[in-house]
């Protein structure tokens, strides 16, 4: 496999010597593509590994960022106890959504978890004390060299690393094997004494948190937090990714977020109907590579 050879080292090299040689601009979209990367991995947690496709997932990306923003601009709590804290509330929401949200599957496991994303939309939409309302928070500045883009870039880069080791972990014990278990066959895991109840929320409750933490990225990068982050079409950016890139090699959603990021970017310089020749686009390469496109590099690999 890809993540067992040589592609992870190399692709490391490459992140840390590229930013002296980019503009501010470029190393912003990489920052970008790292925060989106780990956005992708968490939310595949559920969906590749899961089975659980969670139409509302936005929600916990959006209130890392929010708990980050209100943390620091509102609180005052400091830059390091904001990022820290932050992902715990994304977390303790994915706690208390996946406990009403896990008794059902399918469409109706999806649709419940994208009303609890409208809820929270609706929420900071009308908060204009702590949230800012629809003009969002502004002024989140950080103080330093991590408050310049080479500074946020190789934090970044340092935390999501780390954070997508953790995740590759999980996904390699026999947690993650369980989890697999139950996505393939649910009635064959309660016959022989799997919890899959209390499985599926401890995946909800980690991927949140994973979530949580690249919204807090999201966040420092652009030095704001608005409600888009939370309206409904924002659930469709991990889907996109996760299943553009492909859902059954934890690679996929790293390469399928690279690939949104820079066709979000080249599209929108060229057409204000970037999101409809993007649409287009994404749709022919899922159609012509069905298990995503890091399945391409797999057989080259292989080959």
């Amino acid at each position: 496999m890809i993540m067992r050879n040589w592609f992870i080292p190399l692709a490391l090299a490459v992140l840390l010597l590229l930013p002296p040689l980019l503009s501010d601009f470029r190393i912003f979209i990489l920052i970008q593509i790292i925060a989106f990367a780990l956005y992708a991995v968490s939310f595949n947690l559920l969906l590749g590994y899961g089975g659980m496709l969670a139409f509302g997932y936005a929600t916990f990306f959006g209130l890392g960022a929010y708990a980050f923003g209100i943390l620091l601009v509102k609180v005052g709590a400091g830059v390091v106890i904001s990022m820290v804290a932050a992902p715990f509330v994304a977390a303790a929401a994915g706690a208390l959504i996946a406990y009403f949200c896990i008794r059902l599957s399918g469409i109706y496991f999806g649709m419940l978890t994208f009303a609890f994303q409208m809820l929270a939309y609706s929420t900071f939409l009308k908060s204009y004390d702590f949230a800012g309302g629809d003009g969002g928070l502004r002024g989140l500045v950080i103080p330093g060299l991590l408050g310049t883009p080479k500074g946020i870039y190789y934090f970044a880069l340092t935390v999501v690393t780390l954070c997508l080791f953790l995740l590759w972990r999980i996904v390699q014990s026999p947690f993650g094997i369980v989890l697999r278990a139950q996505r393939n066959n649910e009635r064959k895991s309660l016959a022989i004494g799997i919890n899959v109840d209390f499985h599926k929320w401890s995946a909800f409750v980690i991927s949140s948190f994973f979530a949580g933490v690249a919204g807090v990225f999201w966040a420092i990068a652009n030095q704001s937090v608005f409600p888009d982050w939370l309206d409904w079409r924002a659930s469709a950016v991990p889907i996109v990714m996760t299943i553009l890139g492909g859902t059954t090699s934890f690679a996929g959603p790293i390469l399928g977020a690279a690939i949104y990021v820079i066709l979000q970017t080249v599209m929108t310089g060229f057409t204000e109907y970037w999101a409809l020749f993007m649409g287009c686009l994404i749709l022919v390469i899922v159609m012509l590579m069905p298990q995503g496109v890091i399945h391409l590099f797999e057989r080259r690999h292989h080959a």
